[in-house]
């Protein structure tokens, strides 16, 4: 009796069960409640066991991904407030690729943190492309044939864009936004490209990458094992790429997401990855 007490007086052990996905409204229209809590939402907050999610009055839809990412569950208001019970917990054969994709989460929220604050203050007279321009040595980009998804800030509009392997000219493209994806390009191991961005009033910006081999950084077990979406999948892969730790590979990283433009942590970290250390850039050049 005293062991059924003592029993009843532990706090149970939470269970995590997935993640909030994406939505597209604002995060003052949905309510996740947990025991008497009320826990803000916001994209890849981890769900658990018990969790309550509602959506207010005539508001969108918020994605749902449990069963550590292989069920995907969408509440709206006729199915609020959604239960996650105990059917959308992790598995237990899980538990190694659950806690990676954790760590993935919480470098995601580093990596986006400054968005807002950056877009608001930073401004370019000259043509700049953080992607290229903050890295030490070249950027990499893996072999293969592929389209090339650039970002560059600053300067006027149009643009011209010129893509180079040695003397020979890849592309030429005129562009009246500062991004761009180009047809498919066979790139080859072991060469250096040059990309080159011209603006209307003569400004320009030149910087290469170099392509390599698929590296063993693009194979990770706990991604190989999960049976997860591909936009989940490539979001994950591209976080990894850009921590620190994997230094040189924010270029690759952008590749793997810019396609992504109907997922908002896929669309928030491209941002966060075309802007990186943007303003220091941009002071460097004013002063």
């Amino acid at each position: 009796l005293a062991l059924l007490a003592w029993l009843w007086t532990v706090p149970a052990i939470a269970q995590d069960a997935g993640w909030i996905n994406h939505f597209d409204g604002e995060s003052e229209n949905y309510l996740l409640k947990r025991g008497d809590e009320t826990v803000p939402v916001a994209l890849l907050t981890v769900l658990q066991v018990g969790d309550e999610i509602s959506v207010k009055e005539k508001q969108p839809a918020i994605e749902l991904s449990l069963r550590g990412g292989t069920q995907s569950v969408s509440v709206t208001v006729e199915n609020s407030p959604f239960l996650v019970n105990s059917d959308s917990q992790v598995p237990a054969s899980s538990d190694n690729q659950w806690a990676w994709t954790k760590q993935r989460f919480s470098e995601w929220r580093e990596l986006v943190s400054g968005n807002a604050q950056d877009s608001e203050k930073n401004f370019c007279a000259s043509v700049m492309m953080p992607l290229l321009d903050n890295v030490t040595g070249y950027a990499l980009l893996a072999a293969g044939k592929r389209p090339l998804h650039l970002q560059w800030y600053g300067g006027e509009q149009p643009y011209g864009v010129l893509i180079k392997q040695g003397r020979k000219e890849l592309l030429t493209k005129t562009s009246t936004t500062p991004t761009i994806e180009t047809e498919a390009i066979n790139f080859r191991a072991g060469r250096s490209y040059r990309v080159m961005v011209f603006d209307t009033t003569g400004q320009s910006f030149k910087r290469g990458f170099l392509v390599v081999n698929p590296p063993s950084v693009l194979n990770v077990p706990e991604l190989d094992e999960a049976a997860l979406p591909d936009n989940i999948r490539k979001t994950l892969l591209a976080i990894w790429l850009a921590a620190p730790a994997n230094g040189g590979w924010i270029f690759e990283a952008y590749q793997q997401v810019a396609p992504l433009t109907n997922y908002q942590p896929a669309l928030l970290l491209k941002e966060a990855l075309g802007r990186k250390q943007e303003a220091q850039n941009c002071r460097g050049i004013r002063g």
